[in-house]
């Protein structure tokens, strides 16, 4: 259990060598080989033994076919990432090899509500002179429309799969004029050689620093705010983090873009917040089910008030947290309906090659999650108590309605211009 993935994103946690220039034959025998791997992970591990009715074999069949005729490495990647995407299931993903050129659109884009935003520019990008600023909203990316229930997988495409040197985006500013401008990402060439031991453990170290790194606000006397990015934490940095909050009579717990993590985790943090036993739910594996029954902390626990804030990037691990505490009812949670990613996924790594090795991996699915209401979250998220969506003007100007709100929910007087700073200047 401990080693397993309440986890909505299956990036970055694996950092595969690079890919060396191949001939196209050497990437179709990549591709092959690859399928034959996938074929066996899914067999061997997925929690449905039937493959939601799937016949997979014929599944991989055809994309044997197509690729031995494929005149792209793009094309091939995605007929295998086309095998698993008829599963339907949000843990079940692949990792492609790593490319020896990184694209970096230059912004990011999140779903707010029904719709998508820019939130963030970097400074030196083509997005930035091309004039795109955070409150803009993505009409349209190359032709297609996002919705939320397609947004995962664009994103998927393009930042995965098959990244584009240019993108073709219809934007709508907040005064409600539309452009139609073309971006050039960021092209950068990284080493063809396999990396050294050292080079990957501190690529590795790097990685999971910038995805973990918490933050805290307390210059609210009786308020804090403990921000989680990830699930990725011990014991240890639970207990300190509890030290420091129970000086406040309120905490707000800010999950928003927290995409999950280690099973490990989410006990510790749910432990860390109730004197009694909790009954999560249920782990429905190919051999068990097993019910998920966490101890409480008794009175070393955190009594105060407690807000959770969530969005459409809180997945999985922070989706089962911000429900717990509703079912609970243990606090208040706050902000946009979460993505619906919801299941226990582990991820299994393969090498191709012998002397430049390239490597690729897949997360696999082995446990669906049923929540102690009898419902299940996959494709149906976590619901707020009190939906609140930060503006278009919001986004342009930096203001977090939604953490002023939280505030405002215990008597503390937090203004959203003053809530989208408190971390920045941490910065």
């Amino acid at each position: 259990m401990k080693n397993a993935l309440f986890c909505g994103v299956i990036l970055l946690l694996l950092v595969p060598f690079a890919a060396t220039a191949q001939s196209l034959a050497e990437e179709r025998a990549l591709h092959q080989q690859i399928l034959k791997n996938l074929s066996k992970d899914i067999k061997e591990y997925y929690y449905d033994p039937v493959f939601r009715g799937i016949d997979l074999d014929e599944s991989i069949k055809k994309a044997s076919d197509i690729i031995k005729g494929a005149n792209s490495v793009e094309e091939m990647t995605d007929m295998v990432a086309r095998v698993l995407f008829q599963f339907d299931d949000s843990h079940l993903g692949f990792i492609p090899p790593a490319k020896t050129i990184t694209i970096e659109y230059g912004w990011n884009i999140q779903l707010i509500g029904e719709k998508v935003y820019v939130t963030e520019v970097d400074d030196d990008s083509d997005a930035q002179k091309k004039g795109i600023r955070p409150g803009d909203q993505v009409y349209m990316l190359d032709g297609f429309i996002p919705t939320r229930k397609e947004f995962s997988l664009l994103r998927y495409h393009y930042e995965v799969l098959a990244p584009r040197q240019k993108l073709t985006v219809i934007i709508v500013k907040p005064s409600g004029n539309r452009y139609q401008i073309e971006i050039e990402a960021k092209l950068t060439r990284e080493t063809p050689f396999k990396p050294t031991t050292r080079d990957l453990k501190l690529k590795r170290e790097r990685a999971f620093l910038t995805r973990t790194h918490q933050e805290f606000y307390d210059e609210v006397p009786g308020l804090s705010v403990w921000k989680i990015p990830s699930f990725e934490f011990s014991d240890i940095k639970v207990d300190k983090m509890i030290d420091r909050v129970r000086k406040s009579s309120a905490l707000i717990l800010d999950l928003r873009g927290n995409r999950g993590g280690y099973v490990y985790s989410f006990q510790e943090l749910i432990t860390a917040f109730f004197d009694r036993d909790i009954t999560v739910g249920e782990i429905r594996s190919r051999k068990k089910v097993e019910t998920i029954i966490l101890r409480g902390d008794g009175k070393k626990s955190f009594a105060g008030k407690m807000a959770v804030l969530i969005d459409s990037e809180s997945s999985s691990a922070s989706e089962m947290f911000a429900r717990v505490v509703q079912i609970e009812k243990r606090g208040i949670v706050l902000g946009d309906r979460s993505s619906g990613k919801v299941m226990q996924s582990i991820i299994i790594p393969h090498f191709f090659g012998l002397d430049n090795r390239i490597g690729y991996g897949f997360s696999i699915t082995d446990a669906d999650l049923i929540m102690n209401d009898g419902k299940r979250l996959e494709k149906i998220g976590v619901l707020p108590d009190e939906m609140i969506l930060p503006s278009p003007l919001d986004l342009a100007n930096g203001r977090d309605p939604v953490l002023s709100r939280a505030a405002r929910q215990f008597g503390f007087e937090m203004t959203p211009e003053v809530a989208g700073n408190i971390f920045k200047k941490k910065k």
